[in-house]
């Protein structure tokens, strides 16, 4: 029998109160928050992201939501938009457990909750609706050959959260999903190559805004568009769960799995980052002095590998031509590994146009090696916890290993929030101005208007 999943997932999302949301879980939501704040922060200043303020500029849309770290307003569509694809962009984004969500609900809350005037609790009770959607929607389709970033399940969850702040019932939240998931939007993974990338969550976000408004004002949309078997999850993914949509909502609460991350970097290399880092540092190895790097990682991460040849190959293309960005760098498995053993640390500044061009660097690539572990594959599958380990050998013999079992900022391996932000906006923000953000996020659910966190923006 097909699951009413449309019908369930609006009465719960309209019906949700602050109240009925656990300390902790909104305790997680502001850290997302901050998290989320910190990658838009960071993005800002990417050269492929000046044109998306300038389009803006031109457009002279109503100026109602903050477009985060540029110095201007613009409508709450395409503040939530802009904002959505910069939180992608140096893929420093978070993610709950089987999928990234803070990318597409912060971005999305912040701009229609700054427009309506909502509360702080208004603003935490939409983000934590839209979380909890995302996340099991994400999870339901994990085992299609879409899954967790490039999973195009966003148009739900943004539809829902600004449906939430703009206060529809049951049935408006359904025309609202209605409207927004059709049609569904996908991606040509071609395209991960540009600045578009964001777009993946980008584009959702502006059709989830969109599709509330539209039903706020009456305008209706199909009521059974996600489970119907001509809706909107057929017409994307060959196998999902509809009963994983709508399991434990409002008592398993998927917000509590919220996992920043420490690089911007696929999430599959943050254990291997870390490993090889905290050797580095505890025993002060200089990267001369390796022979090899033997890696322990999922059969995943070695899917996202390539031949010398072809990675140099890739690099090269990428640096002569004008509209292709790093991203794919990003995903492979040897580069980030490699660059943040030379350098110490992976930052956007491992993934510029004059970094990845570095001879020795590509030389160094030869001393990396990878072992497959298959149950590492299960252990992310079913918690979302990327795991891995690396094994330094020097010339002169000696061999340092270190295994991560959760990556640093995972929620079974929880880093302090602030590491993060100051990681992110070392260049671009004061400490005291980092330290009114922290602040103001910990009150949020103290403010009368979300206005006065996103005036700090």
């Amino acid at each position: 029998m097909t699951i009413a999943v449309t019908e369930i997932i609006s009465s719960w999302a309209s019906e949700l109160r602050f109240e009925d949301i656990p300390p902790h879980t909104i305790a997680c939501a502001k850290e997302q928050v901050i998290g989320i704040v910190a990658a838009i922060l960071a993005g800002s200043r990417m050269e492929e992201c000046q044109p998306l303020y300038q389009a803006l500029r031109d457009w002279s849309d109503r100026r109602e939501s903050t477009v985060i770290g540029a110095k201007m307003k613009a409508s709450m569509r395409d503040a939530g938009m802009v904002n959505s694809i910069v939180a992608q962009t140096l893929e420093w984004e978070d993610y709950l457990r089987s999928q990234h969500t803070g990318a597409s609900t912060v971005p999305n809350a912040l701009a229609v909750g700054e427009a309506v005037n909502a509360s702080g609790k208004e603003f935490l009770t939409a983000l934590v609706a839209g979380n909890e959607i995302c996340g099991r929607t994400g999870h339901a389709y994990i085992k299609s050959h879409l899954f967790t970033n490039s999973c195009p399940n966003h148009q739900i969850d943004a539809a829902v959260v600004a449906g939430k702040l703009l206060g529809l019932n049951r049935d408006q939240m359904m025309d609202a999903l209605g409207i927004s998931c059709f049609p569904p939007m996908t991606q040509c993974f071609a395209g991960w190559f540009s600045p578009t990338k964001g777009l993946i969550t980008g584009g959702p976000v502006h059709a989830g805004i969109t599709g509330a408004c539209l039903a706020k004002a009456g305008f209706k949309g199909f009521r059974k568009i996600i489970e119907h078997p001509d809706g909107f999850s057929s017409a994307i993914f060959e196998r999902y769960d509809l009963e994983e949509m709508v399991r434990d909502l409002g008592s398993d609460w998927r917000t509590d799995t919220h996992s920043p991350k420490l690089y911007p970097c696929c999430g599959w290399l943050d254990a291997l980052v870390d490993s090889a880092l905290d050797l580095m540092r505890a025993y002060g190895i200089d990267w001369r002095d390796i022979s090899g790097v033997d890696v322990q990682s999922p059969t995943v991460t070695l899917l996202l590998n390539k031949p010398k040849d072809e990675l140099i190959d890739l690099i090269e293309r990428i640096a002569k031509t004008d509209y292709l960005t790093c991203v794919p760098l990003y995903f492979n498995s040897v580069y980030p590994l490699a660059v943040a053993m030379m350098d110490g640390e992976l930052t956007p500044a491992q993934f510029t146009k004059e970094r990845i061009t570095d001879k020795q660097l590509h030389a160094f690539f030869d001393r990396i090696h990878f072992v497959v572990d298959p149950s590492l594959d299960v252990k992310e599958m079913q918690e979302g916890i990327n795991s891995g380990g690396v094994k330094i050998r020097l010339k002169n013999g000696t061999e340092y290993h270190q295994f991560t079992d959760a990556m640093k900022g995972s929620y079974k391996n929880p880093i302090d929030i602030r590491e993060k932000l100051e990681i992110c906006t070392r260049h671009i923000l004061s400490r005291q101005q980092r330290d009114e953000i922290f602040d103001a996020a910990g009150r949020i659910d103290q403010m009368e208007h979300i206005q006065d966190f996103t005036d700090l923006l």
